[in-house]
């Protein structure tokens, strides 16, 4: 058969030092010669500039819709590194739109619905928004509810907040959507897709409730200020066992909550809540997406073992997804507060698991600030999670 009739997903890897030769190469692997219909690039701090994401375009053809974003660290088959990864789709049945929100520009809200908007272009069966996000704002549900405004219930929400490290610096977003390349700061994106072929999503996450439910008694957007009626801050530091040195240093106390998040009570089960900050004067703790007023929170506790398999849990729950339909390949969005939880040998094996139960199918992800899995069972903002979508 032609190559131009097959539908295909390829994948690209490159740690080479110089971000335009790494983007260029990472590129060239992905397409093998082939015209993309949507590239989705992730690459390392390190390489996160302009003349990677010019590289990467010219690599295409110089007329190719692009988004991408910086990360923590990215993997593939090939193994985790810091470098550039680029993700391409095309051949006959796929279609894309995308569109680009400079951070600064309008409200979380807003931006979440513009990115969206891209949707409005594409008629298809089978469609999803993939949204890449800023990891450093203060209210990531805020992006989630204004692009589900526009998405509705039917369209699925994909996809992950840029990082930086983890040194909550500033994040960067690669966009193009025909001959122009941005490279923008702290934006929000947007990917429509389009397929004649189901799209599959998948999440996990491998932590589990301990204790007893608590209220949220009073809250705004990512701070909560009471649990049943006490101090937010008294009932966390009781309950985890924090001591007040930790509190009083903003450094430990993202180093010790982190890994002790809150679990929000959804229908299907727990929305991982990550705690990083502490107010000592109004006993509040803050996290990254709403935890509203009402709502039942558990503390939770890591599984070990169901940790280090939440990206193969979730890789195989996209790829079930598709039903009968041959997987072409996965996109993976990884929480990058989950490597302090594992360690790097810890690391090491949840990204071999996700290889051994994917292979032959080829992947791509990175170590995001925030996940985005807004599905029938998945209410939009995740943390310590893994969310994956599968393209057949």
């Amino acid at each position: 058969m032609d190559v131009r009739e097959q539908r295909w997903f390829g994948v690209g890897h490159s740690v080479l030092a110089d971000p335009a030769e790494a983007g260029a190469q990472a590129c060239r692997a992905a397409l093998e010669g082939r015209p993309a219909t949507l590239l989705i690039v992730f690459a390392s701090m390190s390489h996160a500039t302009e003349e990677m994401a010019a590289a990467v375009h010219a690599a295409a053809g110089g007329d190719v819709l692009m988004i991408g974003c910086s990360t923590s660290g990215e993997y593939t088959a090939d193994g985790r590194g810091r470098g550039v990864v680029v993700n391409a789709i095309g051949g006959p049945g796929f279609a894309a739109s995308v569109r680009a929100v400079p951070y600064d520009s309008m409200d979380l809200y807003t931006a979440g619905a513009s990115a969206a908007s891209c949707l409005d272009d594409i008629d298809a069966e089978h469609r999803a928004v993939l949204l890449l996000g800023d990891g450093r704002s203060t209210d990531q549900q805020e992006m989630v509810r204004g692009a589900y405004s526009v998405a509705g219930a039917q369209v699925p929400l994909i996809g992950g907040c840029a990082g930086d490290d983890m040194q909550q610096t500033g994040t960067r977003h690669f966009f193009s959507s025909g001959t122009e390349v941005l490279v923008l700061p702290d934006a929000v994106l947007g990917a429509a897709l389009g397929s004649t072929s189901p799209l599959g999503i998948g999440v996990a996450h491998g932590w589990h409730r301990k204790g007893e439910p608590m209220a949220v008694t009073s809250s705004e957007g990512g701070k909560i200020f009471e649990l049943d009626g006490e101090p937010a801050l008294d009932v966390y530091a009781r309950l985890t066992g924090c001591p007040p040195e930790v509190i009083a240093d903003p450094g430990a106390f993202l180093q010790f909550a982190a890994v002790r998040p809150l679990g929000l009570a959804r229908r299907t089960g727990e929305d991982i809540r990550i705690i990083f900050a502490a107010d000592q004067d109004d006993r509040s703790i803050s996290g990254l997406a709403d935890t509203p007023e009402g709502g039942l929170v558990w503390f939770m506790e890591a599984d070990p073992g169901a940790i280090t398999d939440a990206a193969s849990a979730a890789g195989s729950a996209a790829v079930a997804a598709v039903g009968d339909a041959d997987p072409l390949g996965v996109l993976v969005f990884d929480c990058c507060v989950r490597t302090l939880a594992l360690g790097p040998d810890g690391t090491d094996l949840a990204t071999q698991r996700l290889g051994d139960t994917l292979k032959p199918i080829p992947y791509g992800g990175f170590y995001s600030n925030g996940e985005i899995a807004r599905t029938p069972g998945a209410k939009g903002m995740h943390h310590l999670t893994v969310v994956a979508l599968a393209v057949s």
